[in-house]
């Protein structure tokens, strides 16, 4: 098992960069659109529609990756997994299927005992906090929520649990930092760091070009791809792919306006959508720094050109 948040950073930017990869050994399945909280940061709140994944859709996904060589998943991308009631039963359902590592990033809000026993029971390698403000002031603004005090004791809870149970699950918290909260990130670490593995806060990003905005809420830095790759080329279409609540796969994990799809479940497969014309071609275009018109132009140069979808015909524009 991979047990700390670095080691996976550096592993995930360890892709190799050619036009027809390996199938990946890590993907996330985005099982919600819909998020308990509005953060100042986050692309959420401005999508026009929200969905969430079916049953029948997660098991075909989670065995069709896994026949093709995927052993880490994550039930994560736009929204909050805890707002998926049977979240428990997904990750059964992976780890019977054979799955190495199954990990999840919330704002912990609804991480509640009654809703994360039966997860952390299931099998969960690792769960991540978000929580991006050192007070419960602060924290209100920042969240769109008054639930500062709430996911402090969830992950009290969480930890505490751990050394009853004798699971081996890890606890993460991260922070997303603004100009306004920079100076809270030693008060928050210092309150959450008993009951963690590791403290992984970072930068505040463009979220994949989605929000350039968030140039007005702090510094953003150009070629440093979701706060861990500082290059101008883009690991994620190499190294794994999100597949959407309704069933398309993007290759970005913060596809908030689909203009990433390279595929629909609905009408092929996953190992036909990872080898297809258009994922190929993008992926040279990343090759070859051919990506103007593309989000992900926005997003390493931190900066709102006009954008071309991939598959138009999918594209929810803000």
């Amino acid at each position: 098992m991979i047990e700390t948040i670095n080691k996976r950073k550096k592993l995930a930017v360890m892709a190799e960069y050619v036009v027809s990869p390996p199938f990946p050994r890590e993907i996330f399945i985005d099982l919600t659109s819909f998020c308990n909280h509005a953060c100042v940061f986050c692309s959420n709140s401005k999508l026009k529609k929200r969905h969430t994944m079916k049953p029948d859709m997660v098991k075909r996904v989670l065995q069709e990756a896994y026949e093709n060589g995927t052993r880490d998943a994550g039930f994560y991308a736009t929204g909050e997994s805890f707002l998926v009631n049977k979240l428990h039963e997904y990750v059964a359902e992976a780890k019977k299927i054979g799955y190495e590592y199954l990990f999840i990033t919330t704002n912990g809000a609804l991480a509640t005992p009654e809703r994360a026993k039966p997860v952390l029971d299931a099998g969960l390698s690792s769960i991540k906090f978000s929580i991006s403000a050192g007070t419960r002031e602060s924290y209100k603004r920042i969240h769109g929520k008054d639930d500062f005090d709430k996911v402090l004791r969830n992950l009290k809870w969480i930890s505490e649990y751990r050394k009853q149970s004798g699971l081996d699950y890890r606890i993460y918290v991260t922070m997303v930092y603004t100009d306004s909260t920079e100076q809270e990130i030693d008060l928050i670490r210092e309150v959450v760091q008993p009951y963690i593995d590791e403290w992984d806060p970072h930068l505040l990003t463009n979220q994949c070009g989605n929000k350039f905005d968030n140039n007005e809420l702090g510094k953003i830095e150009e070629l440093n791809i979701r706060g861990r790759s500082k290059s101008n080329i883009c690991f994620q279409p190499f190294k794994g792919f999100t597949v959407t609540p309704e069933g398309y796969v993007s290759a970005c994990v913060l596809d908030y306006q689909k203009y990433l799809i390279v595929g629909d479940l609905n009408k092929t497969t996953l190992k036909e959508i990872w080898t297809n014309k258009i994922y190929t071609v993008f992926r040279e275009r990343h090759i070859e720094n051919n990506i103007k018109g593309l989000i992900c132009y926005n997003c390493i140069n931190n900066t709102d050109e006009n954008i071309i979808p991939l598959m138009p015909e999918y594209a929810e524009a803000f």
